[in-house]
């Protein structure tokens, strides 16, 4: 199954918004950088109107992997991985017991 195009995808949503030359996408292949370009789109507020709420986000197993791999090269508890993400503890500690021989 191919992975999408993330990259072009900003880059789209970007020039809908008029924000192109706002930011500049960066290379985006690992989905941890994915998840930390849309952080910074977040905090800098720049699509004000597109809020998106816990509920409407899904990770697929790579993803969860490479953050839980994160926490363990960082040595950083859930409750840390969870602010920096912007999930739930709950969902880190679920999380950490499911995917606990693939780490």
């Amino acid at each position: 199954m191919k992975t999408p195009n993330y990259q072009k995808i900003y880059q789209d949503l970007l020039k809908c918004k008029g924000l192109d030359g706002a930011i500049s996408v960066p290379k985006l292949n690992k989905s941890i950088e994915i998840i930390k370009f849309n952080n910074l789109i977040a905090q800098k507020q720049i699509l004000k109107d597109s809020h998106i709420t816990q509920q409407s986000k899904s990770y697929d197993e790579d993803s969860i992997l490479e953050m839980l791999r994160y926490q363990k090269k960082c040595n950083i508890n859930n409750t840390q991985l969870a602010l920096e993400f912007k999930l739930s503890r709950n969902t880190v500690a679920r999380w950490r017991k499911v995917y606990q021989y693939k780490i």
